[in-house]
């Protein structure tokens, strides 16, 4: 049986287990919430000014750091489109800039992606 995986799927996946390692960061070092402030600071006067995903990472990092973890690894909606704008993952203290490291979360969440695939009906399933 050939299983066609929908990228969009596994990149998602792949963000979630990445803010799963962050919050489990925060836990040791809720500082590193500040420095996700900064550096959405930093995005938004250099470029990214007015857009709604800057005011909505704002709101949730305002939160207590008990509520921003459980908010990273939300899987809803919008916490999926955050994701893709997170200021975590450029936020001095958070360093996922090893490949190697990157690589093997991107091949774990093909694997999830996989194994979720075939568990649905094959009409369901998403050619990438």
């Amino acid at each position: 049986m050939t299983i066609r995986l929908n990228q969009e799927h596994v990149n998602d996946t792949a963000k979630l287990m990445i803010h799963r390692l962050i919050a489990r960061a925060i836990g040791r070092d809720p500082s590193l919430i500040d420095s996700a402030k900064i550096s959405l600071d930093r995005r938004a006067s250099d470029r990214y000014a007015g857009y709604s995903f800057v005011s909505e990472w704002d709101d949730l990092l305002r939160l207590p750091p008990s509520k921003v973890r459980r908010r990273l690894t939300s899987r809803d909606e919008e916490m999926t489109r955050l994701r893709l704008s997170s200021p975590f993952v450029i936020a001095d203290g958070i360093d996922f800039s090893d490949v190697a490291l990157r690589r093997r979360i991107w091949q774990a969440a093909k694997r999830l992606a996989v194994k979720s695939a075939a568990h649905e009906p094959a009409g369901a399933r998403i050619a990438a």
